[in-house]
């Protein structure tokens, strides 16, 4: 069962002034180069209040400790790329869940272009705090299942175990990115090209990807 943690509630004290806001950012901000560059257990507090040229009492306002920023900033991009999704979603006319599945992984590339720490910090946390990686995934992976579950209704996907299904939707996304995103090839892809690769992913969804082979015996 997923957690009901929340972002919010792992705040000691919500920004009250725009100010507050800033400090509050800058210190996401930091956290995150720090946290990419050196990992989350290397960075240490004091590093991390440096960079985002506040003072330490002003860690302590929002946070109890490293460990409840760190958790914060997980569900943050969660919570930041659920809602990047759905609204660019939201502005296109798609008449069917092919066509958000396939727009959805183009929105999900480019999230990852602009903010390419995601995987660094996302993933350390199955070292730091393994049950938060897990619902993490476990997360989306619910949310998935359901609009699955509305197009298995209107006939559109096949009545298929949908918790495996969205877990391959979610893989090839994962790591279609590492490939062409994280891990990148020695030229940067284009948007043409990059999106090509969601159309080589779609094809392989629609046609299958073995051939059964003819029976020679007969």
């Amino acid at each position: 069962m997923a957690s009901t943690t929340t972002a919010d509630s792992l705040l000691k004290a919500k920004p009250k002034t725009k100010k507050g806001e800033e400090t509050l950012a800058r210190l996401c901000q930091a956290a995150e180069e720090l946290f990419a560059e050196k990992s989350y257990y290397s960075a240490s507090v004091s590093e991390i209040v440096m960079r985002a040229g506040i003072s330490i009492g002003g860690f302590y306002i929002y946070f109890t400790d490293k460990l409840s920023l760190y958790k914060y900033m997980v569900l943050q991009y969660g919570r930041k790329l659920r809602k990047y999704i759905a609204v660019q979603l939201a502005g296109m006319e798609l008449d069917s869940r092919r066509a958000m599945e396939r727009e959805g992984m183009k929105l999900f590339f480019d999230f990852c272009i602009e903010n390419p720490a995601i995987f660094s910090i996302v993933w350390q946390s199955l070292f730091v705090a393994p049950e938060l990686f897990i619902d993490y995934y476990d997360d989306f992976g619910k949310q998935y299942e359901k609009r699955l579950g509305d197009a298995v209704r209107t006939g559109e996907v096949r009545p298929v175990n949908l918790e495996v299904a969205s877990y391959v939707l979610m893989g090839a996304s994962n790591f279609l990115a590492h490939k062409y995103i994280t891990f990148g090839p020695p030229t940067p892809l284009n948007d043409e090209r990059l999106y090509r690769v969601v159309d080589d992913m779609m094809d392989i969804f629609d046609k299958g990807l073995f051939i059964e082979k003819p029976d020679t015996k007969k």
